[in-house]
């Protein structure tokens, strides 16, 4: 199975992706450690090397890979069996964004970069351009359009309660 999960920051990707991996047994990605190298100060790697990374986690039997959709990715979206596109409210994403910022600065939640002021308004503005740009994604993801499943806020809540909830 490889599944493909889109969704601006904040909209619970990673908590979806760590779910599905859970359920199906299968190792997620996040594509925002592919790009930044996390493990030496959080410095962008070069295309070359994000090619490669990439087009070796794409070539597996199964994987769930989580994006903000980003159009250097597109052929993961090829290869995948099935889309999720996390169609969540501004105010809720805001929200979720500040919940985890605190949780990260009581270091009670994991993260990939420090959580300082900076980096918080950083994922404003971030957070801000995604949905201004959201309607091109969406757009780009008609091509998809039969393996695309549209996942919003109850959605979530309900596959999080399956899952935790399964024997």
């Amino acid at each position: 199975m490889k599944i493909y999960i889109i969704g601006c920051p904040g909209a619970g990707k990673t908590t979806l992706s760590k779910l599905l991996s859970k359920k199906y047994n299968i190792n997620y990605y996040e594509l925002d450690c592919i790009v930044y190298d996390d493990n030496n100060n959080h410095i962008k790697r070069s295309d070359k090397e994000i090619k490669k990374i990439f087009d070796n986690i794409i070539n597996k039997d199964s994987w769930i890979i989580e994006d903000v959709g980003r159009n250097k990715f597109n052929n993961g979206l090829d290869k995948c069996d099935i889309i999720y596109y996390l169609k969540v409210p501004k105010i809720k994403v805001y929200y979720q964004i500040i919940k985890r910022w605190i949780k990260q600065r009581l270091n009670i939640e994991h993260y990939n970069y420090p959580p300082t002021i900076k980096q918080l308004i950083n994922y404003f503005k971030i957070t801000t351009g995604y949905f201004k740009k959201e309607s091109s994604k969406l757009e780009k993801l008609n091509k998809y359009k039969d393996k695309v499943i549209y996942l919003y806020n109850k959605d979530i809540k309900h596959m999080s309660n399956n899952v935790y909830h399964k024997k």
